[in-house]
This record gives C-alpha cells, structure tokens and sequence, in this order.
C-alpha cells in the first residue's frame, strides 16, 4: 500500500495542480501583451531565422539586377542587424553613386515637389516631396478644391476635406487636436500622401470614408477659408476627432522611423487596431520597422507583439506533465505485468 501510494503521488499532485490551474479558466484570455524587451527579441529571432546568407545574397541579386536601391539599402540595415556582411558591396557602391549624385537628384527632385505619386524612390519623396507636402499650402489647396466642386455643383472628396481640415487645423493652432497640434498635423499629411501614392489598402480607406463622414457643410468651405466662418460652423469637431485619433498613431509611427516610411507602412494597415500595433512596433524597432515588415510581413511581426499568458503556459505545462505521467505510469504497470507473467513461464 506504501509503495502504491508512493507511486501514486507525483501523478496525484500533477493532477490537483492541473485541475486548479483549468478552475482559473487560463485559456479564456491567453494571450497578454508583451513588454518591449519581449517584442524586441521576438523580431530578432524572426530576423535571424529569415535572413539566411542564402536567402541575402538572392534578394541582393534581384534588387541589383532591378537597381532598386531603395531594397538594397533595406537588405543593408537587416543583414548590419544579424550579423551578415551583404555580397556584391561593390555593384552596391557603384549604384549608390550613380543614383545619388546632385545631378540626378537635382533633376527628379523638381518632380517629387510638383507630384509627389511620380518620385521613384523613398529617398527622394523624403528628401524633396514631403517637405512641400508639410507645408500649409497643401491643406489649403484642397480645400480650395472642394470648395470650387460645391461651387459648381460637383461631387467633393470628404476624406481629402477633413485630412486638410485636421491639418490645416493643426498647423494654425485652432483648438482641434487638444495640443498635440504637430502629432496630429504630422498624421494627417501621411495619411493624405499616402492615399495619393495609393499606399492605403482599400480596408482601411472604407474605415477613414466612415470616419470623414463629419456632418461637413460645403457651402461654407470658402467662406472658412477667408476666415469669416468658424470651424465648429463648417463641421463637427467632435467626430473631426475620431480621425485625429488614428492620425496620432500614424504620426507616431512616423516620429518613430520618418515620414516617408509612415507613407510607405500604411501597406500594412486594415483597421484602426492595425495602425495602433504598429505605433507599438515602431516604438520598439525605430528606423528599422519598414525593413522588418518588408522581410517578416505583417503577420509574424504582429505575432511579436503578443505573449502567452503565465497562467496559460503554467496550465498548459501542466497537462502536459499529468499526461505523461498518466502514461508512464500505465507503461511500467504493463510492463511490471509482462516481466512477471515470462518470469512464470520461463
């Protein structure tokens, strides 16, 4: 009876454990956000098992043979960040210099500045597009054309009025964005850039129509402009909010990386929550959050930013134990029956 009982007590603890640990309900909620620490080691053993010297010198190969330098220098910083020297640095070198010289530039940036969909590459939309688009003179220019399409009886664009609202808003220090006036002016110019460029999936789009939709009065466009109309007359700044919402997640994803890789991210972004994570990763990741995703993809980078559950991992470990125990036990009862049963026949 001893013996039995002995036997008999690990599997016994195992168990009561086990069934307290399923009494906490531990898989209703599983799964808990995760620390920066957590996020960051995440990405960099997605990174490291992505980026093989295999896989590098293929990617490199193609993007040379396609001179984009803007993939090469996105392969650059995730081989710099496992540890990876990138082949062909030379054809690297030599492109770089043929691409980035004041020449070229001189003649692609005087496109970026006049339509910025035309610039062929991130660098120059950063570097000569984007400042212009800063700049109130775009804000104010859409809406001087919705206020010549309610002018003249045509259809308005709604979401490009309250991007330019949000930050024309901003930028003149009206009271719109509760003082984050530059967060918010920073969000609305990516998100106006980056449905010109056509970066914006059609999900999300579907989401920012709904959110444009502000009670706006077309037939007091200009008269604001002029500033012989207030804006709480033009619109209701109270759902103009809810759009500053999601502006403020993206310009934080901007401040984190810069603003042409916040153009560029919105590829990844479907809802609101979506724009939100990714705020999160580019808190963690910084400059580096574009190369990420190019090489990861949305899904397993947004994968880092979850954990299991203690609980969850304690239960699961749990059952894990009291099963193998369970079977063990069976096995060496079959076993001690067998020994016994050709020990008399022998």
């Amino acid at each position: 009876m001893i013996r039995l009982l002995l036997r008999l007590t690990p599997v016994a603890v195992s168990l009561g454990l086990t069934l307290w640990a399923l009494a906490q309900s531990p898989f209703a909620h599983p799964l808990a956000e995760a620390s920066a620490t957590q996020i960051e080691r995440a990405l960099q053993r997605a990174l490291t098992r992505q980026v093989t010297p295999d896989w590098l010198a293929a990617e490199v190969a193609l993007a040379l043979a396609a001179e984009d330098l803007d993939r090469l220098e996105t392969l650059e910083l995730v081989a710099g960040d496992v540890g990876l020297p990138v082949p062909q640095a030379d054809q690297i070198a030599a492109l770089r210099e043929r691409e980035t010289g004041w020449l070229p530039q001189a003649g692609t940036c005087g496109l970026c500045m006049a339509d910025i969909a035309a610039c062929p590459s991130v660098r120059l939309m950063v570097a000569c597009g984007i400042p212009f688009e800063l700049t109130p003179l775009g804000d104010a220019n859409a809406l001087r054309r919705a206020g010549t399409a309610a002018w003249n009886g045509e259809e308005i664009d709604r979401l490009d009025v309250t991007l330019a609202v949000v930050g024309l808003g901003a930028t003149a220090a009206i009271l719109v964005s509760g003082g984050t006036s530059t967060t918010v002016k920073a969000g609305a110019t990516v998100l106006r850039i980056g449905r010109r460029l056509g970066t914006v999936t059609p999900e999300f789009l579907r989401l920012l129509n709904r959110l444009a939709d502000i009670d706006l009065k077309p037939a007091l466009i200009l008269p604001y402009l002029r500033g012989t109309t207030r804006l709480d007359d033009l619109l209701d700044t109270a759902k103009l909010a809810r759009v500053e919402a999601v502006s403020t997640d993206l310009a934080r994803v901007a401040g984190n990386t810069s603003l042409g890789d916040g153009v560029l991210l919105l590829r990844h972004v479907d809802t609101a929550e979506d724009a939100a994570r990714l705020a999160r990763v580019s808190e963690v990741a910084g400059p580096k959050t574009r190369a990420i995703f190019d090489v990861l993809g949305k899904q397993r980078v947004f994968r880092a930013l979850v954990r299991l559950t203690d609980i969850a991992l304690t239960t699961a470990l749990l059952i894990w134990a009291t099963a193998l125990q369970f079977l063990l036990a069976i096995a060496g009862w079959l076993g001690g029956r067998s020994l016994r049963f050709v020990t008399r026949r022998l």
